[in-house]
């Protein structure tokens, strides 16, 4: 009666030892820069999206002359280069998920004698 108690035991054992090996769950990222609002007559303007890993992007925002420009499923790295001049304000966006990786959206508009930067990162690392 004692063995099988034991065995009974040491199975308990085996089993609560056990990790369960599920998919790691995808991280919705919502990113945006901040906005910056220029007064130069023009300004050179380069949005990027990078990412790494495990991810998807599904949509990707910057300002062009026109306004805001969406651009949906982009292939990554992505890049765009604009000259702004009556349009005054620069600010990138995406919508995207990760499961093990990053995704990063910035821009840099350079002037006379400013530069213009930001960026925003979403990451998540598994296990």
């Amino acid at each position: 009666m004692k063995s099988i108690w034991a065995l009974a035991l040491v199975m308990l054992i085996s089993f609560s030892a056990c990790e369960d090996n599920k998919d790691p769950e995808d991280t919705g990222c919502n990113l945006e820069t901040n906005a910056s609002e220029f007064s130069e007559e023009s300004l050179n303007v380069t949005y990027k999206i990078i990412a790494t890993g495990d991810v998807k992007v599904t949509s990707f925002f910057y300002f062009d002359e026109t306004g805001k420009v969406e651009v949906q499923n982009p292939t990554l790295p992505y890049e765009k280069e604009v000259t702004l001049s009556s349009q005054k304000t620069i600010q990138a966006s995406a919508l995207g998920k990760v499961t093990n990786g990053s995704i990063k959206v910035s821009y840099k508009g350079i002037g006379q004698n400013t530069t213009y930067e930001s960026y925003d990162i979403c990451a998540q690392t598994t296990k």
